[in-house]
């Protein structure tokens, strides 16, 4: 069979004619840059161009497109692909980049069919695409950029993807010294920052990019950023978050920024203070003589040299004592507009390494069977007819199902649906989603394993003398991360017995101490190679049965003499659970005769979180409590004097995992709905209410009362319109008002989102305004439609984006960011305004129609447009 494919033709054995275009693509002709998403046709991650139409390639067998132009995201050319991806670039449009050569292209196929579309024209054309990011505002605001230039006639330059870079695992004199692991410079001018913190999409590369040009003086231009890891030393981990003790290299809490703060700063500083004792020692002239501007070293003598011309030198140079990082005063980059994202143009082009892309030489890919129902395991395999399927290797029991591992991938799943397993069910899950619920609700009520976390005052006298009470229960399900790039790892045993490890991992660490349990080796032969990871969102946090301890397994079973790498389909991802726990809460509250809240009791049941990750949950689990579970709850923005917070862990065999945002995802629902039906209840403004509790807390006042003035809270709306509103503690200062109304269909549409912030100093006001943006798309998602459904006994129901409903461009909110300029350290804003979106859309319906909904996802209750 022959296709052509960028404009050459390529001979496919016949034996593919059936064989979805992606996965030819892919592993029969290494083109890497078309995504696999879900293999149904769902999400047009896998989108290509076929004689110039764009095309779920996961859905077009190989031979139908035979005889046609195929055009893969490497391929593409021309003016109107130039000017698409020019607008990508210039409008930071890009956060994990796994969708967006999809995007991309198909917005080319948009604008050569359209050249000038109107918002509803891209939003329907563009719906077809997910991305869980959230970066739907900047592709429609992309598409338009395009088509102006191409309307004007102006020709962008064709972007240029720099070459992935290497890291190798630090040596001990590098791991000692204060500078090397986290900032190198290379022969050629290129600042080399070593990222402790692993890139998902939140751009925190380039939020390293820019403070470590700003301490160097460097040209921001210059600087790459790598994901590094394997930084154990003498000392501890060079690469342990430093905002979180710095014992363990872990990205998470949104406190990457908080991290860099503390750490690159002052490396940056040292690294510079290293140069300009080089060029005073060539020049012998005083150091303070010496200034530093944009990569190049000066003095008032005319001597000039670049920093790669000191490098080497400065690295064999102590540290000078008291080095400190600048003044803001002296800030040229941080808090400036006009950063541009430094890892976009690989993400754009197709030609970013994600683990899904790994390659090496005899590699075998596996694909994994779960069972039907957590907890079940193989009773008894019939493997004749997978192992009959061309280009199937072999069957693997492990431990979490059965693997079936092949020469490529479409092989793999072939041998997978040829594959018979009879699974036992003797101590599996067995109850559906509502006996998990109903018992969550037995547990709520009777309270029998209850733990009190805090108790101020006098809860139960206060409620008993409250004029106005609030006693209602909220419910929330269980939620897939559902990234966009599946879960997967990768494995090699090198022949000097280190265990090469690939995966998109938040926990490095937690990677070493699983594949050396596994594999008999000790930690440290373990070496982790950090890709870049196309969402996570939580999931990329685990510890243990994920797919590195799959890839492992099997490689192990297979005595080593293949690299394993492991692919999730779909369906599976979505079997083998880390959900965000299902969660009920009980809220009661009390408000004296003139509107005052004088009483809260929160009560909450839900699986914890915090038990599954090591070492954190010896912080975050004491005393029967999971902080993963109450936070939100026990530390609220509001001062009550009387306040209790009670929880009960539930138990099951269902995995769960922290999820964006963790605890604050369903914690703020239950307590700004209560608020909002207190102050219904009290007769006052659900504003003025929240202001008097926020005495203490002048920057969160701050906030409510910009994002209530910026969406003109108080002022009439037409009829059939209203909003609500919400605010927040939660790593920021932060409110959100959701303005909704009712369309001719009776379905409410949420109109427009302000949303104030305060998160510290703003180092890159543009990537925060993408990650609030990202944010609140991710938590309208959930809140409108996410739900994983466990049939009757049990069995795993959600399986696809079919039946888990994800967030589309034409139901899209206008979106407003106000960011807050302030001068105190800056704090975390990947995860900052998911936790707003659920209640401030709930008193909103609310608000509109008179149906208070404390039981998501909304669509259960009302359709949503």
């Amino acid at each position: 069979m022959q296709l052509v494919v960028n404009g050459a033709a390529a001979e496919v054995d016949d034996r593919h004619a059936k064989t979805p275009l992606l996965w030819v693509l892919r592993d029969v002709l290494g083109l890497r840059g078309t995504k696999f998403g879900c293999g149904g046709g769902f999400c047009a991650a896998c989108t290509v161009l076929v004689d110039g139409h764009n095309t779920k390639s996961c859905q077009t067998p190989a031979e139908r497109a035979a005889g046609k132009a195929v055009t893969t995201v490497e391929g593409a050319a021309g003016p109107v692909v130039d000017a698409v991806r020019d607008a990508w670039h210039r409008g930071n449009v890009v956060q994990c980049g796994y969708c967006q050569p999809g995007q991309t292209l198909a917005a080319v196929s948009l604008l050569e069919s359209d050249a000038s579309p109107d918002d509803a024209t891209i939003d329907q054309w563009m719906s077809g695409n997910l991305c869980r990011c959230g970066t739907y505002p900047r592709i429609r605001a992309a598409i338009h950029r395009a088509a102006d230039t191409l309307a004007a006639g102006d020709a962008p330059v064709a972007l240029v993807a720099p070459p992935e870079l290497d890291v190798r695992r630090l040596t001990p004199e590098e791991a000692s010294d204060p500078v090397h692991p986290y900032i190198r410079i290379h022969a050629d001018g290129t600042v080399l920052a070593y990222s402790s913190q692993i890139e998902m999409g939140q751009g925190i590369h380039t939020g390293l990019a820019t403070i470590v040009a700003e301490e160097l003086d460097a040209a921001f231009d210059s600087v790459r950023v790598v994901n590094a890891a394997n930084g154990a030393g003498p000392n501890g981990d060079v690469y342990g978050n430093p905002a979180a003790g710095g014992a363990l290299q872990l990205t998470g809490a949104s406190n990457s920024m908080q991290g860099y703060w503390i750490r690159y700063r002052l490396a940056a500083a040292q690294a510079r203070a290293r140069l300009v004792n080089a060029a005073a020692e060539a020049w012998d002239v005083p150091a303070a003589e010496v200034e530093v501007e944009d990569g190049v070293v000066r003095h008032a003598s005319g001597r000039r040299a670049a920093f790669a011309e000191l490098a080497a030198r400065a690295e064999q140079l102590p540290v000078p004592d008291g080095v400190q990082p600048k003044d803001a005063a002296a800030y040229k980059l941080i808090g400036r507009e006009g950063r541009l994202r430094v890892d976009a143009v690989g993400k754009i082009l197709g030609a970013t390494h994600f683990t899904i892309d790994l390659s090496l030489p005899g590699m075998l890919t596996a694909l994994v069977l779960h069972p039907p129902r957590f907890g079940a395991t193989a009773a008894a395999i019939d493997d004749r007819a997978a192992l009959a399927e061309a280009g199937v290797a072999a069957v693997v029991p492990i431990d979490e199902g059965v693997a079936v591992v092949a020469e490529n991938l479409a092989d793999a799943q072939r041998g997978l649906r040829a594959l018979v397993v009879e699974w036992d069910d003797a101590n599996a899950e067995r109850r559906s989603t509502e006996e998990l619920l109903a018992e969550h609700l037995r547990l709520l009520e009777s309270r029998e394993k209850a733990v009190t976390s805090r108790d101020d005052g006098d809860v139960d006298r206060a409620l008993a003398d409250a004029a106005s009470t609030v006693d209602a229960t909220y419910v929330l399900p269980y939620l897939a991360h559902a990234a966009m790039e599946p879960n997967n790892a990768a494995c090699r045993m090198r022949d000097d017995g280190v265990l090469d490890v690939w995966a998109g991992t938040e926990g490095p660490q937690y990677v070493k101490m699983n594949a050396s349990s596994i594999a008999g080796i000790d930690v440290e032969q373990v070496e982790v190679h950090v890709s870049f990871v196309g969402g996570s969102f939580g999931l990329h946090s685990s510890a243990e049965h994920d797919p590195v301890a799959e890839a492992v397994q099997i490689a192990k079973a297979l005595r080593w003499e293949h690299p394993i790498k492991v692919q999730s389909l779909r369906e599976e991802e979505f079997k083998v659970g880390r959900y965000r726990a299902m969660a009920v809460h009980r809220v009661r509250a009390g408000a004296d005769a003139d509107g005052r809240l004088t009483a809260w009791h929160q009560e909450i049941v839900a699986a914890p979180t915090s038990i599954n990750l090591p070492f954190v949950r010896d912080v975050m689990f004491t005393n029967g409590v999971d902080f993963f579970t109450t936070t939100g709850a026990v530390d609220p923005p509001y001062a009550v004097e009387n306040f209790r917070v009670d929880s009960t862990n539930f138990e099951s065999r269902i995995s769960t995992m922290v999820w964006r945002s963790v605890g604050n995802s369903h914690t703020e629902f239950a307590r700004e709905s209560a608020i909002d039906e207190l102050a219904l209840a009290a007769g006052r403004d659900p504003v003025d209410l929240r202001r008097a509790l926020l005495a203490g807390s002048p920057r969160t006042v701050r906030a409510l009362e910009l994002a209530a003035e910026s969406a003109g809270w108080g002022s009439p709306l037409p009829e059939g319109h209203a909003r609500g509103l919400t605010c927040s503690g939660f790593l920021g200062h932060s409110a959100n008002v959701t303005e909704v109304s009712l369309d001719a269909r009776g379905r409410v549409r949420v109109d427009r989102i302000v949303f104030a912030l305060d998160c510290g100093r703003n180092v890159n006001p543009d990537l925060i305004r993408a990650q609030v943006e990202g944010g609140l798309l991710w938590g309208l998602s959930a809140a409108a439609w996410g739900e994983v459904v466990l049939g009757e006994g049990g069995e795993i129901v959600t399986q696809n984006f079919d039946r888990y409903p994800i967030l589309r461009m034409r139901s899209v909110p206008q979106i407003e960011i106000h960011l807050i300029d302030s001068t105190e350290p800056p704090t975390g804003v990947g995860e900052v305004s998911v936790p707003s979106v659920a209640p401030a859309l709930a008193n909103a319906i609310a608000a509109l129609t008179g149906t208070r909904i404390r039981n998501l996802p909304f669509s259960k209750t009302i359709k949503i447009a």
